[in-house]
């Protein structure tokens, strides 16, 4: 309060203090998880936009161990923001060619020669997820390793961490064919390359927690 607002009459007096606190209120409500955003947007390097589009991403399976998960991700700008998209099918057992189908929606921050993705499952809201990535310092983006770190989807919702791998596909792609390729993949399926195969190698399970070996 300032000094000479303490001394106006009582009913502007108490309709400024209503104002005052209906601003107060409204900022409390939004400052904790904007500040924190626009604190790592501001620190988080230009050099990531130079990673925008779409990507397949290969990791251990976390509800089906044994199997690699490929998925597609899209990696697009959003206004002064780096934002993706993450679209995941797991085979039902026993139903053929169905699928469940799971989409991630997050943000993603360049912050000391690291990439960071954080995402939520956005069809059921039951799960956040984090990827960190080395980015490409080529001039021609090819393949991403990192560590993907999320929960199985398994009734024991054990939490789960695995080597990742993103292949990059362009800026502008065939969404249908490509999504044809997203699905569970045993690690000796002929679409698994050797490559491939060699930057996930270093993942192993125990207990049906994976951890790096």
């Amino acid at each position: 309060m300032e000094e000479f607002e303490i001394g106006l009459p009582t009913e502007q007096f108490i309709s400024l203090i209503c104002v005052k606190a209906r601003k107060n209120q409204a900022l409390g409500e939004v400052t904790a998880p904007q500040i924190m955003h626009e604190h790592l947007r501001l620190k988080s390097s230009a050099e990531l936009k130079a990673h925008i589009g779409y990507y397949y991403e290969y990791y251990h399976a976390m509800t089906d161990p044994g199997s690699i998960l490929c998925s597609l991700v899209h990696v697009r700008g959003e206004g002064d923001d780096v934002v993706y998209e993450r679209n995941e099918r797991l085979q039902i057992a026993g139903a053929g060619e169905d699928f469940e189908r799971y989409q991630y929606l997050g943000v993603a921050y360049y912050l000391r020669d690291r990439l960071f993705f954080i995402d939520y499952e956005s069809l059921t809201s039951n799960e956040i997820s984090q990827t960190i990535l080395i980015p490409s310092f080529k001039s021609c983006i090819t393949r991403l390793n990192g560590l993907k770190i999320g929960v199985s989807a398994a009734d024991h919702r054990a939490p789960a961490c695995s080597r990742v791998v993103w292949e990059y596909l362009g800026q502008e792609i065939n969404r249908v064919d490509a999504y044809r390729r997203v699905r569970l993949y045993k690690p000796d399926d002929c679409a698994i390359d050797d490559d491939l195969r060699a930057r996930l190698a270093q993942t192993q399970v125990v207990e049906g927690l994976f951890v790096i070996a």
